[in-house]
């Protein structure tokens, strides 16, 4: 059970399965998040519910790195919109910077981290 999200929390995040390096993981997004992108890990995504836009593509303006493989940026220019609903299917490859915009009350996904070829 993922619990309650607090009031003013955009986004939460409950592990489901590990399997070294590969992490599935149901994701619920309140508020849009910050443009991103892994630079050696794919994202595959199944939208549970809600509804939101997913920005892909692009180029990532004001890059920072801010964990070990998570660059942050403040913007995407250049990107792809794509509106999201229950049972859209999102592959998203390593190096690709993105974002989730909530047109919604939320937007719930399970998402799957995939390390990139050595």
């Amino acid at each position: 059970m993922l619990g309650e999200m607090k009031a003013d929390q955009g986004f939460m995040w409950r592990p489901l399965v590990r399997d070294g390096a590969t992490v599935a993981a149901i994701e619920i997004w309140r508020k849009p998040g910050r443009p991103a992108l892994h630079p050696a890990e794919a994202e595959y995504a199944i939208v549970l519910e809600g509804s939101g836009t997913l920005v892909s593509g692009g180029t990532m303006a004001d890059p920072k790195a801010s964990k070990p493989n998570l660059v942050e940026g403040s913007r995407i220019e250049g990107g792809n919109s794509r509106t999201l609903g229950p049972g859209d299917v999102i592959l998203i490859p390593a190096g690709v910077p993105h974002f989730f915009d909530i047109t919604g009350d939320r937007l719930v996904l399970l998402g799957i981290k995939l390390p990139g070829a050595k």
